[in-house]
């Protein structure tokens, strides 16, 4: 299993004034994009994921590295379980792409772009370079513990018809075992659906991170790089819910171009 914490891997860029994240690894796909937001990139969506005449700087952002407003598709974010998928369809007068609600996208066409917006949770991106295929997942305590991860991997290869080798998988910031501390209900609620519990709870501390890495391995995923970046700890770069309150959300953002 290869995991690749920050910094060696998982680094902090600047296009104009706004600075984002990045893998190296990833790079290397052709016609890839991908991006996770930092904290000063605040923006201005409503719920619905449409925004004010004014465009965000995440939207700038990405228009500066070649992807436009009507290519980008939201989720309306629950903490569910849910993974649909998602084919390009051009709608005249559309400006940006919502589906109903649902924590993860799996897109069936190039220039599509999801957005996962976090401010803890973890985003993961699930890539197939061959078919040029992206799985974007927001995963948070409730979705990792209905297995969201597993559930999108699972479709992902029936969509795809390959074999688990195949994928690169990346793992952004979100809170880590160090800062993330959680009432025992939620050890008991992990317990009933049947997670290694005894390694994801030490005390009081879970560790988010690790559980859906479980998901991955026992699907057979080896190509592994983890930010190693925990939101809470850095909340100079990052949002933090659990350690803030409300607060904004970062953008993880990918896809591949037409």
């Amino acid at each position: 299993m290869r995991m690749l914490p920050f910094p060696r891997m998982f680094y902090q860029d600047q296009l104009g004034s706004t600075s984002f994240f990045r893998f190296r690894e990833l790079e290397n796909i052709p016609g890839f994009i991908h991006l996770f937001t930092c904290r000063p990139a605040d923006s201005v969506m409503t719920d619905a994921g449409k925004s004010d005449e004014v465009a965000s700087p995440e939207q700038i952002l990405l228009e500066n590295l070649g992807v436009e407003l009507e290519q980008l598709i939201f989720l309306r974010q629950v903490h569910s379980a849910r993974v649909v998928s998602h084919r390009l369809t051009c709608s005249a007068g559309s400006r940006v792409t919502e589906v109903e609600s649902a924590d993860g996208v799996i897109t069936l066409s190039q220039g599509q772009f999801p957005v996962i917006r976090t401010a803890d949770c973890l985003p993961i991106l699930i890539v197939l370079p061959e078919q040029r295929r992206l799985c974007a997942l927001h995963a948070g305590w409730r979705g990792t513990r209905d297995r969201i991860t597993a559930k999108g991997l699972g479709q992902f290869l029936e969509l795809t018809g390959v074999e688990s080798k195949e994928l690169v998988v990346a793992l952004g910031p979100a809170i880590r075992k160090c800062c993330y501390e959680v009432g025992p209900e939620v050890r008991e609620q992990y317990e009933e659906k049947g997670h290694d519990s005894e390694h994801l709870f030490i005390g009081t501390h879970f560790d988010l991170i690790q559980a859906n890495v479980n998901q991955l391995r026992d699907l057979g995923v080896s190509q592994i790089v983890d930010s190693g970046m925990c939101t809470s700890c850095r909340t100079d770069l990052f949002y933090s819910y659990r350690k803030e309150g409300e607060t904004g959300r970062m953008w993880t953002a990918a896809g591949f171009l037409s």
